[in-house]
């Protein structure tokens, strides 16, 4: 009877703290969602993945060079049925294109996350690049504005 009382007690402290962690663990903190965001938008940039760079951007995206996701569609699309876009891998490799995350933070304030800075490179200069994301509906950090200063 002592070993079944015993067993029986270890079982609830043991199910009382798995359980407890669940209520406790609420997976990864936005920055770090957001940062993953921008990691692998910035990994299928560098490989030319024009099919995927839609699924970051949010249907509220806007910047000083392309107004909307929806002309962002039209300038991939017409990208792609040039050619360049399938060329676009190949010019990154050959120019030595690369996105230094490294001093790049995540900065939240009043729903929308700042991801800055980002240093993308070519063998022809540099430039600083700020994203800023927004937790669309279904709950998924999105890109909604751009930001590109040359130095």
């Amino acid at each position: 009877m002592r070993r079944i009382l015993i067993s029986s007690v270890v079982l609830a402290v043991l199910s009382t703290g798995l359980w407890g962690c669940a209520i406790f663990d609420k997976g990864p903190k936005a920055e770090e969602l957001v940062m993953q965001q921008t990691r692998a938008f910035a990994n299928d940039f560098l490989a030319g993945n024009a099919d995927k760079i839609l699924d970051y951007v949010s249907a509220d995206f806007t910047s000083e060079h392309v107004e909307s996701k929806v002309a962002l569609a039209e300038h991939i699309k017409e990208a792609k049925d040039s050619g360049k876009a399938a060329a676009f891998a190949q010019l990154i490799k050959d120019h030595h294109g690369e996105i230094d995350l490294k001093e790049a933070k995540v900065k939240i304030e009043k729903g929308i996350a700042t991801v800055s800075p980002i240093t993308a490179s070519a063998d022809e200069g540099s430039v600083i690049v700020d994203l800023s994301f927004k937790r669309d509906p279904d709950k998924v950090w999105r890109i909604v504005g751009i930001n590109v200063d040359t130095f």
